[in-house]
This record gives structure tokens, C-alpha cells and sequence, in this order.
């Protein structure tokens, strides 16, 4: 397990083998200690939560005073980030996620359906009628997404389309702050986009919704699912969503 030399000790590759091992295991125990926590203290125990920065935005912090209503007592740790969570370690309980990665061990439950919708400012909106209106306009594009336009394209039977110009950007929150400037059209996540602050007002969207794009999922650790805090945190989220879909 170890090699020692004169002046270090360090681990042989069995060694490390099994260090790999121990940390599941050990992550695995930590999620069950923080359980039983939970259960026998009510929602004092801190909930630690992974999400995008365009769902913590839209979502999460917009309703986040109704929380105490669902889970009186429960605090909350909230990452916001693009990086994937690491249920490996202990440092998340639960994660919003875009898409369904599978990983061994987790959960994944379904909490809305998205549609890619186009945004940009009232102004630049007041020229666009069709969607071929877009061929002399600035498309901004998401690095993570590079299939995205041409999906909204093609549903809207303008697949050979060619746009004027492109801006890549490398997240979300990006993409809408450069199309609240009229740098171009920016896709927006509808109908979370709704809940954005300033939708309607210095951003729009000039033509609707195509298709089902894709869903957002909440994941936890297969053995935390009974946790009283992901309950109560569960149950408030399915509660903000559907205050926002109600907009719609």
C-alpha cells in the first residue's frame, strides 16, 4: 500500500486504487450522516445546491423568500456554476442540471421542459418579422450549445439560412446581456426566460417558442432521496416553476 524511501512515504499503485475507493465510500457515509442529520433536526441542517447561473437567476433567487414556507429553518449553499457538481466529494447535496448525463448512482427527476426562443432588444425586434428577417443580423451563439441555432432554424423551415455574422459567448447569463446591448439575437431559454428581469422591457422576444429543446433535472445521490431537506427544497422548486409557466 505505501512505499517508504528515506525521506517520504507515498502510495503504490494499489494504494492509490484503493484511496479512489475509500472516497466514494467516504462520501457515501457523509451523505448518510448528513440524512440522519436532517431528519432528527428538522431543516436546520444546510442544503448545498449546484445550478446553472441562468437557472440560480431566474429561479432559484427570485423565490427564494417563499422557501422558508415550504421548509421553515432550512439555509441553503448555493453554487452557482457551469462545472458539473461532485457527488463524489461531499461539498454538494443536490444539483439543477441542463440535460440528463447519466452517472452511476445518482437520481435524476424532470423539473421543466425548455423551448429555445430568440431574444434582442425592442428595437432591433421592430425589424424582424420572419425569421428570414435574421439573415442580415448579428446571431449570438453559446460556445456549449453550437447545434442550437441551426436546430431553431431548421424547426422554423429556415435551415439553409446564413447569417450576417456570429458572436460566440461561454454562458447564458453572456449570451442575454450582449443581446440586452443590441450586439445581435441572442436564444433564450423559454419559459424561464420570462422570469428574467428586464424580459418585456429591454429584452424580447420577437418570435415564439420552436420545439422542445431540452430539460432541466434536479439530481441527488440515490441514497439521499427520503432527505426531508431535498423534500421541502423539491417541493418549493415545483412551486416556482409553476408560478412561472402560469406567466406564459
Amino acid at each position: 500500500m505505501f512505499a517508504r524511501s528515506t525521506r517520504a512515504v507515498s502510495l503504490t499503485e494499489a494504494g492509490r486504487d484503493y484511496l479512489e475507493e475509500v472516497k466514494i465510500a467516504l462520501a457515501t457515509l457523509a451523505a448518510a450522516g448528513d440524512a440522519v442529520l436532517a431528519l432528527s433536526s428538522g431543516y436546520h441542517a444546510a442544503l448545498r445546491v449546484s445550478a446553472l447561473p441562468f437557472f440560480s437567476s431566474t429561479v432559484i433567487l427570485p423565490w427564494l423568500t417563499q422557501l422558508e414556507d415550504f421548509c421553515p429553518g432550512l439555509s441553503l449553499k448555493l453554487e452557482a456554476t457551469h462545472d458539473y457538481a461532485d457527488f463524489d466529494g461531499v461539498g454538494v447535496d443536490v444539483a439543477i442540471r441542463y440535460g440528463k448525463k447519466r452517472a452511476a448512482g445518482l437520481r435524476f427527476e424532470k423539473l421543466i421542459d425548455v423551448q429555445h426562443v430568440p431574444v434582442c432588444t425592442p428595437e432591433l425586434a421592430g425589424k424582424l418579422v420572419q425569421p428570414s428577417d435574421l439573415t442580415d443580423k448579428i446571431l449570438i451563439q453559446l460556445n456549449a450549445q453550437p447545434d442550437a441555432w441551426p436546430a431553431w432554424l431548421a424547426a422554423s423551415a429556415h435551415s439553409q439560412f446564413k447569417p450576417k455574422r456570429e458572436l460566440w459567448v461561454d454562458s447564458f447569463p453572456a449570451a442575454l446581456e450582449a443581446a440586452e446591448h443590441g450586439l445581435g439575437v441572442a436564444l433564450a431559454l423559454h419559459p424561464l426566460i420570462t422570469a428574467r428581469e428586464g424580459f418585456g422591457q429591454s429584452l424580447v422576444a420577437p418570435f415564439p417558442p420552436s420545439g422542445t429543446t431540452g430539460s432541466f433535472y434536479l439530481v441527488m445521490r440515490s441514497e439521499q432521496v427520503h432527505d426531508r431537506r431535498i423534500a421541502g427544497f423539491r417541493s418549493w422548486l415545483s412551486h416556482a416553476l409553476k408560478q412561472i409557466q402560469l406567466r406564459q
